[in-house]
Order: C-alpha cells, then sequence, then structure tokens
C-alpha cells in the first residue's frame, strides 16, 4: 500500500510539473496549439489588450476576406505580448483595439478610442 502511495503522489507531482511548465511556455505563445491550450487554461486570467493596426502584417490566408494579424500587444500595464487574431475583413489601418485575452488566445475585439487607452501603451503603441 504504501508504495502504491508513493507512485500515485509521484505521478501527481510529475503532472503538476508538467502542467506549469506547459502554462509558462505557452504564455505568449501565438501556435494554434498554445491559443487552444490557454483558452482553458485555469492558471491564466483574462484581461484586455491593446493593438494598433497594421494591414502591412495582415493575411488573407483563406481568399474568403479573414484576415489573419499577427501584432504585438500591450497590457494595461505596459508589458509587450505577441497576439495572434482573424479579424472577419480588413481593419482599418492606424485605428486601435481592445482585445479580450487569455493569455495568448483572442475571445473577441473591439475597437477603441485614445481617451480608453492608458497613456503609457498608447505611447508604446505609436512607437511601432
Amino acid at each position: 500500500m504504501r508504495s502504491f502511495l508513493r507512485v500515485f503522489l509521484l505521478g501527481i507531482v510529475i503532472i503538476g510539473v508538467g502542467y506549469l511548465g506547459v502554462c509558462a511556455y505557452t504564455k505568449d505563445n501565438t501556435s494554434q496549439a498554445a491559443q487552444s491550450f490557454n483558452a482553458y487554461n485555469v492558471l491564466i486570467k483574462r484581461e484586455p489588450r491593446y493593438v494598433k493596426i497594421n494591414n502591412k502584417e495582415a493575411k488573407n490566408n483563406d481568399g474568403y476576406g479573414n484576415y489573419t494579424y499577427d501584432l504585438k500587444s500591450y497590457d494595461n500595464d505596459g508589458n509587450e505580448h505577441s497576439v495572434k487574431f482573424i479579424g472577419m475583413k480588413k481593419l482599418k489601418q492606424g485605428h486601435y483595439l481592445q482585445l479580450d485575452t487569455k493569455g495568448s488566445y483572442v475571445y473577441s475585439y473591439k475597437e477603441v478610442f485614445k481617451k480608453d487607452i492608458p497613456s503609457d501603451v498608447y505611447t508604446k503603441l505609436n512607437l511601432q
């Protein structure tokens, strides 16, 4: 019984350490697998991030007018993160979006104005 308990606890520890490692690796990774993992990751909180649209970075991969954007985003504290999302059309050049994200997974986006963006984030967005 003791050896079973040791093996069981060791298995739980290994699974826990592996889960934490995957969480750390996928937090800002923009691959499709990482985004899927982040959507259900209980250790990452949902937070807004801000981007400035650059249509030079947009790609129409499917041919149906859905553009994939791979941009730099900033959270409320001004920390930079990579983000990849699909716009349902070609978005307006130079406009600002607030992304509802969880890690690198983007739930939704909406256009925001300068007054709605934290000032240090606005400054960083315009330095790009």
